[in-house]
């Protein structure tokens, strides 16, 4: 297939087929991830010799901190799959690597030093998501610019997907992993696989020549260089770490520490190369005005990601009621109530935006009143926190409830906002824009590591439900005071 018949194909639901592609990878990445966070949390803080004997303060930090890590490599992978791999081949190795990764969990801890070491092992793998932003920059790119309506609902066929995966991993593993973690890691692992195999099978079928090549390729024999001077700079890096750690020179809040720098440092000046590139032309940067705005307010909605695989995991393990009908429910697999409710929402959503009057509403209205949902959800569940404090385990319908409030969220915020950066980025630099738009994850990340610091138990980490509840209500109001401003600039 040429581009513009790859642009014109309707084969898959009224869009093209690549989208079906990508939403079945899109589902194999949620199903590994989902099946990942229903029991990871738990492993860490499980004592030995089920889990790995870490405090709940510890293993909330560690996680965020693979997903920091996770964030600022995803710079690296963007970049990868912009100038040397092409973003379908940085899909395949990308997703090798991460069922690698999770693998590396799957293998029994024989002792309590070789499952800690594993572990370590497997976070840092984690950490680097050599396909970056490649889905949905690929996404995007089946899509003509003016195509505002089809491409808003393709992403939220990708949420779709998600839920569908959300509905089995956490239900499936959570309660695997309450008997046996590893076996839970081995079904997240072969899922990574498979979508690597669901890119390359598909591949020139559906995609045409669309991301086969790098956008941008480097410099013949410039990669190995850089390749190289890459290596060296990480070895000497984590060595010293290593060594300082190993020596009692720093501690394990010292490597934390470095990380939450690095969680602001690396976004800010990944943005400011992107935003000073000399072939920007004159639409370019007036674009990039509408994305800071809104990458300012995704910074609070990432935060609030970061507390669903943390703060939330751990409230509703020793908070909340899980006993139905005499049977416990693990607490990863509470999760799907959250997914239920999404995949009965999404549909509708994806109705209202290609078959309605609503698709003519200003997208950052979608964006901003998404963000007050998610205020409303957390404002929810300070309710009991406050006004019932010493009646814990409280009932299981503050969850549902709260989950309500975040599945309107998540229709509004996230598909909204991939398509939002789609549309404003400069052809030349699709990925880079996706993956500076996750940088606000990143930066997320950093600021939840500084609140754990202060709110590490579960008594403790409870309090935050207030402050995100003001952050997010804040950050709602700022969307709506400047979204004529805004659209003006997104033309």
């Amino acid at each position: 297939m040429n581009p513009e018949e790859v642009l014109d194909d309707k084969k898959f639901l009224g869009h093209p087929r690549g989208v079906g592609a990508l939403a079945a990878g899109n589902f194999f990445n949620s199903f590994a991830w989902g099946a990942l966070y229903a029991i990871l949390i738990f492993y860490l803080y499980t004592p030995y010799t089920k889990g790995l004997g870490f405090t709940e303060g510890q293993a909330a930090s560690m996680i965020t901190a693979m997903a920091a890590c996770n964030s600022i490599f995803g710079i690296l992978g963007s970049w990868l799959a912009d100038r040397v791999l092409g973003m379908r081949k940085a899909l395949i190795i990308g997703n090798m690597v991460k069922g690698t990764a999770f693998a590396v969990l799957a293998i029994p801890a024989f002792s309590l030093t070789q499952g800690r070491i594993f572990a370590l092992i497997a976070l840092f793998l984690m950490a680097l998501p050599i396909m970056g932003a490649s889905n949905a920059s690929l996404t995007g790119q089946l899509y003509r610019k003016s195509d505002n309506g089809r491409r808003d609902a393709a992403f939220t066929i990708h949420g779709i997907a998600n839920n569908i995966a959300g509905l089995v991993a956490p239900v499936l593993v959570g309660q695997i992993g309450m008997t046996n973690y590893h076996i839970g890691f081995l079904i997240a692992a072969i899922a990574a696989f498979l979508y690597g195999a669901v890119i390359f099978v598909t591949q020139h079928k559906f995609f045409g020549t669309l991301g086969e090549k790098p956008v941008k390729p480097l410099e013949e024999g410039k990669f190995a260089k850089l390749f190289i001077r890459f290596i060296s700079i990480m070895v000497v890096f984590i060595g010293t770490i290593v060594v300082l750690v190993l020596n009692k020179v720093m501690s394990f809040q010292g490597v934390l520490n470095i990380i939450t720098s690095a969680t602001f440092i690396i976004p800010i000046v990944f943005l400011t190369n992107l935003m000073s590139k000399k072939d920007l032309t004159a639409t370019d940067k007036r674009r990039m005005k509408p994305f800071l705005k809104l990458f300012s307010a995704q910074i609070v909605m990432a935060l609030c990601g970061t507390m669903l695989t943390s703060t939330v995991a751990i409230f509703i393990d020793q908070k909340i009621n899980r006993n139905i009908f005499g049977f416990e429910v693990a607490p990863g697999s509470v999760g799907t109530i959250y997914t239920v409710l999404g995949l009965a929402l999404a549909p509708v959503f994806v109705w209202l935006w290609t078959k309605t009057r609503a698709t003519n509403i200003r997208t950052t209205y979608k964006y901003g009143w998404g963000i007050l949902f998610s205020a409303l959800g957390y404002g929810l569940l300070t309710i009991p926190i406050i006004m019932f404090k010493d009646s814990a385990p409280y009932s299981l319908l503050w969850m549902v409830f709260y989950y309500l409030f975040l599945t309107f969220s998540d229709n509004l915020v996230w598909p909204i906002g991939s398509s939002l950066v789609a549309k404003l980025s400069p052809d030349a630099y699709d990925t880079q824009m996706q993956t500076a738009w996750g940088q606000a994850g990143t930066i997320g990340n950093g600021i939840a590591l500084i609140l754990f610091n202060f709110y590490q138990t579960a008594d403790e980490q409870v309090n935050l439900f207030p402050i995100m509840t003001a952050l997010l209500l804040i950050t709602a109001v700022f969307i709506f005071m400047f979204s004529k401003n805004i659209e003006k600039d997104m033309v």
